[in-house]
């Protein structure tokens, strides 16, 4: 039996003992049935897709499924840094039905912020980053994945999506012990009320965009009320801004052409790293803007990422 073998044997008898004989049975036959030239039905679908991720998570030593449900993944990150305490998230599942899967991938396997995080230290060494305003927060992963690399950080989230935020505020129950604040809303050129757009790649919750309504709604069940930097800003609390992370599904373009803003970067921030859409604004006109207002800046992977002189 070849050593490949035998690993996934191991592995799906861990994947056994968490998820039990039945979970296990009916991902077999979903195999099997492959096998044979069988279509998957949408239950085996499901159950092929929690394997590939919990294969996926197997394969980290800093990672663990620390509690399995058909439509739920409890995983604990351990971290990289043990002196800082590792984080517990939960995730809905499988992946046909949410994005949280890849949103956790991105984050805490393929270790995204790790990079930018990586290049602010080497550009201004020494110096912490104690206040982060994480716009898009999504369920909490970047936030959570930020504890895990930054001593005792003090964290604000925003994040508009009803199915997302209520995620998020369990993901924080979860983490207690962690110095994060969340609020429900959408960041905007001036305060008001905009309308959920689910029309923007994939379509999922990661995808979800805010506009302001033109015509009919497009999701008349989910309102929210839109904030603009100022008001955030004072709802934190945070004189000055360490670290502004954002990743907004081009909303970033509006807020990046109007001067407020761009006050607001200037004046008050000495990081950011900025998830750019590209079709809503150029990756070459964000670098532009953050040159202007004096930020040394650096593309990693799909951000744009900047850090005021030491």
């Amino acid at each position: 039996m070849s050593n490949h073998l035998v690993e996934y044997v191991r592995c799906l008898n861990r994947y056994r003992r968490l998820a039990g004989w039945g979970e296990t049975g009916r991902l077999l036959g979903s195999i099997t049935a492959g096998k044979v030239g069988v279509s998957p039905g949408m239950e085996a679908q499901r159950a092929m897709q929690r394997w590939a991720f919990f294969q996926i998570i197997d394969r980290e030593a800093s990672v663990r499924v620390s509690r399995f449900e058909k439509n739920e993944f409890r995983v604990f990150y351990a971290g990289e840094k043990p002196e800082l305490g590792g984080v517990e998230v939960a995730l809905r599942m499988p992946d046909c039905d949410s994005s949280d899967p890849r949103v956790f991938d991105q984050i805490f396997i393929m270790k995204d912020y790790a990079h930018v995080l990586e290049w602010f230290s080497t550009v201004s060494p020494g110096k912490e980053i104690r206040t982060i305003i994480d716009i898009g927060a999504n369920i909490g992963c970047a936030a959570l994945f930020f504890c895990t690399w930054l001593p005792a950080p003090n964290i604000f989230c925003l994040e508009p999506e009803e199915s997302n935020y209520t995620r998020l505020l369990l993901n924080l129950s979860l983490n207690r012990d962690r110095q994060i604040r969340c609020h429900r809303a959408a960041l905007w050129t001036q305060p008001g009320s905009l309308d959920c757009a689910h029309d923007f790649r994939d379509g999922k919750e990661w995808g979800a965009r805010f506009v302001v309504a033109e015509g009919e709604a497009k999701n008349p069940a989910q309102k929210v009320s839109a904030i603009d930097i100022n008001g955030l800003a004072e709802q934190t609390g945070f004189a000055r801004v360490d670290f502004l992370k954002m990743d907004i599904e081009g909303a970033e373009a509006e807020l990046f052409r109007t001067q407020t803003f761009r006050d607001f970067l200037k004046e008050k921030v000495g990081r950011i790293a900025v998830e750019v859409h590209e079709e809503f604004i150029k990756i070459d006109e964000v670098n532009a803007i953050l040159t202007t207002l004096g930020f040394q800046t650096k593309t990693i992977s799909e951000f744009v990422c900047g850090i005021k002189a030491p």
